[in-house]
């Protein structure tokens, strides 16, 4: 091993996101997300259960970690205490999950459901088999990102994925319709631009890609009975065309572009806001947040609290 490779595993890769959360917050900054995110997790530790109905009126999919199980507490428990315990919550591993962190879980929720790795890839050696989708296995290996995509949303039935890093305060309505109905619908971002891997009119003419603009994955839900040949091949085309496109534009790409082919239709970005700075405007008819960004520091330091018994 090089020298360069020896400093950067030893000493850059460890403090990437220590590095990156200073240039954003400055050093009081960071050491204040970090407090909050350490008594986040210890709250998350022994939070009062909220434990779910046998009967729901709607059901979710989380996929979390080793770094974000604290996070998937809070939200899956905000949500379950506004419907009265009536959701179903179904918790996928990214590849980090252990028994430690599954155990908090299921005394923070009981009655959730945790779906072990070897039944996901039991199911995936079956009907999306590596020698007739390797360039989807190689995303799901590739990085986390993917396994929102493939995991959770592989079978043949309506799902929908939530990001840990939000808050629900209200009813959930249009989900609950969308969950009824079994039609598509997907988080609005409020930036101007999307996060793909090129500008949509360059996808649609050169690679036969259409995508829906302003996708954001804090929410997504659609039928998984799509042509998973077909998302080969696209998935195909973007590691060949945009060697230097990072994992979330190219699962933004490809999750936009699934969405497109259902119709999907957004979520009120009103109701459903999205948070990007340490600065945030709250108000009563917010029923979710999502906070990205910059809002990591109200959301780690003071909205968590809002949720806790």
């Amino acid at each position: 091993m090089s020298i360069g490779r020896l400093i950067y595993k030893i000493f850059f890769k460890p403090t990437l996101q220590i590095r990156y959360h200073i240039r954003h917050f400055g050093l009081i900054g960071w050491y204040k997300l970090y407090q909050g995110e350490q008594q986040m997790k210890k709250a998350a530790s022994d939070i009062p259960p909220v434990p779910l109905a046998k009967d729901h009126l709607l059901e979710v999919n989380y996929l979390t970690g080793a770094k974000y199980w604290h996070q998937t507490i809070f939200c899956a428990q905000s949500l379950a205490r506004v419907l009265q315990g009536r959701v179903k919550i179904n918790i996928y591993s990214d590849g980090t999950l252990d028994q430690t962190h599954e155990a908090f879980i299921a005394r923070a929720i009981p009655g959730v459901s945790i779906i072990a790795e070897k039944t996901v890839n039991k199911y995936l050696d079956q009907f999306l088999p590596v020698a007739q989708f390797p360039t989807l296995h190689y995303l799901r290996k590739w990085h986390p990102f993917f396994r929102r995509l493939i995991d959770i949303h592989s079978a043949p039935l309506w799902a929908i994925h939530l990001d840990s890093d939000m808050l629900f305060f209200d009813r959930p309505q249009q989900t609950i319709d969308a969950y009824q109905n079994k039609t598509a619908i997907y988080m609005q971002e409020h930036l101007s631009s999307s996060y793909f891997v090129d500008d949509e009119k360059t996808l649609k003419d050169k690679h036969d890609i259409n995508c829906i603009s302003h996708v954001n994955g804090g929410i997504i839900a659609y039928n998984g009975d799509i042509n998973y040949t077909d998302l080969e091949e696209k998935a195909k085309t973007l590691l060949k065309h945009y060697p230097n496109a990072g994992p979330a534009q190219v699962e933004q790409t490809l999750m936009s572009y699934v969405l497109f082919k259902q119709d999907a239709t957004p979520l009120d970005k009103q109701r459903y806001p999205i948070f990007y700075d340490s600065k945030i405007e709250l108000n009563n008819s917010q029923i979710v947040r999502h906070y990205i960004f910059k809002a990591k520091l109200p959301y780690f330091n003071t909205e968590w609290k809002k949720i806790r018994h």
